[in-house]
C-alpha cells in the first residue's frame, strides 16, 4: 500500500532532516499531489508530519496506534504480519480473521484492532478490550498438522508470547498451562486457536492473542494485570506487537522444522504451572493433584493422591500451591 511506503520513507529518515516531496514521488513513482493526498491522510490517522516550503516533510512523531505502517517498520519477519488487516474496532479479531481464511487469504495474515466489542476469551468467555490499551491481534496459519496435533500451536503461542513479554522488561513472566501468560500470579495475556479442518488435514488454524499492555486495573477482572502496571512504565504496543510476531515466527519454523519437542522443552523450561498442585476442572470432571509433565502433543498429566496419572488436554486450571 502507498501510504504505508510513504510512511516508512518519513521513518528512515526521521533523524535525518527533511525528505523532499519530489524525492518521494520519484521513489514510489507517484505524484507530487499524490503525495500530498497521502500526507493529509497520515495526519488523519494521528501522524504529526511538518511540511516546509523548499524542504519537504518531516515526522516528528508517530501515533499510539497499531497501524500497518508502524508494524512493518523493521519487523524482520518473513511471512508473518506482511498481510495486515487493521481495523479501529471490531467485534472480535477472531471473526474477521476467520472469514479471511475461509477465502483463501494466505499464511501469515496478521488481524488487529485498537478494541473488539466481544473479544473472545478460552471457555466461551469475554477478553476485556478497552481501546488502544491491549493488542488485540489474530494471525492465519497453515499448518501442516493432523487435526489432532493442532494444541500444539497453541502450547507454540503461550511460548512466543511469553518470550515477547519478557523481551520488552517483564523478567518473571510465565506459563500458566495451557496458554495463559501470568505475572507476579495474575493473569496478562491469553492465547486461542480456531481451526477450519478435514477428516486428516487442516486447512487453517487462527491463532487469536490478547494483552493487557496498558490496561488501568479498572478495566480487568481481579484475576488480571497489565504490563504497565507490573513495570510502572508505559510500554510500546507496536514494539511488543513486533517481538511476538517475531518470536511466533521463529517457533513456527522450529516446529514444522524439528518437530514438537524444541516447543515443549522451551515451554516446560517457562512453565508455572509442572512442580506444583493443582486443580483441573472440564467437563468430565475435576481432578486434584500435582502437574508432573507435558505429553508429546501438550496434555497436561496430573499425579492424584494415590499415584495415579491423569492426562488432561483442555480445562480450568487452578494453582493450589
Amino acid at each position: 500500500m502507498l501510504q504505508d511506503k510513504v510512511i516508512l520513507s518519513l521513518k528512515e529518515r526521521q533523524n535525518q532532516g527533511y525528505l523532499s516531496g519530489e524525492e518521494i514521488s520519484r521513489c514510489l513513482k507517484v505524484s507530487r499531489a499524490g503525495i500530498w493526498k497521502y500526507i493529509q491522510e497520515l495526519r488523519r490517522e494521528g501522524y504529526d508530519i511538518v511540511a516546509v516550503p523548499h524542504l519537504g516533510y518531516r515526522l516528528v512523531s508517530s501515533p499510539d496506534k497499531l497501524l500497518p505502517g508502524e508494524i512493518r517498520y523493521g519487523l524482520g519477519t518473513r511471512y508473518l504480519g506482511r498481510e495486515i488487516i487493521y481495523e479501529d474496532t471490531v467485534d472480535s479479531t477472531m471473526e474477521v480473521a476467520f472469514r479471511l481464511g475461509m477465502k483463501g487469504a494466505r499464511e501469515g495474515t496478521l488481524v488487529c484492532a485498537e478494541g473488539q466489542s466481544k473479544g473472545k476469551g478460552r471457555l466461551g468467555r469475554r477478553w476485556h478490550s478497552p481501546k488502544g490499551k491491549g493488542i488485540y491481534i489474530s494471525i492465519l496459519l497453515r499448518p501442516p498438522l493432523s487435526p489432532a496435533n493442532v494444541a500444539q500451536l497453541t502450547l507454540l503461542a503461550a511460548v512466543a508470547v511469553c518470550e515477547a513479554v519478557r523481551k520488552v522488561g517483564c523478567l518473571c513472566a510465565g506459563i500458566k498451562w495451557p496458554n495463559d501468560i501470568l505475572v507476579n500470579n495474575r493473569k496478562v495475556a491469553g492465547i486461542l486457536t480456531e481451526l477450519s479442518a478435514e477428516m486428516d488435514r487442516v486447512r487453517f488454524v487462527v491463532v487469536g492473542i490478547g494483552v493487557n499492555v496498558n490496561t488501568p486495573l479498572s478495566a480487568l477482572p481481579p484475576t488480571a494485570t497489565s504490563l504497565k502496571e507490573e513495570t510502572g512504565r508505559k510500554v510500546s504496543r507496536v514494539q511488543l506487537l513486533q517481538e511476538i510476531l517475531r518470536f511466533l515466527e521463529l517457533w513456527y519454523e522450529t516446529l514444522k522444522g524439528e518437530g514438537f519437542a524444541p516447543v515443549v522443552q522451551r515451554w516446560k523450561e517457562l512453565s508455572l504451572t509442572l512442580g506444583r498442585r493443582v486443580r483441573v476442572s472440564d467437563p468430565s470432571g475435576q481432578i486434584e493433584g500435582e502437574a508432573v509433565d507435558l505429553d508429546e502433543v501438550g496434555g497436561l498429566l496430573i499425579r492424584d493422591d494415590r499415584g495415579m496419572v491423569a492426562r488432561k488436554t483442555a480445562g480450568d486450571v487452578i494453582h493450589l500451591r
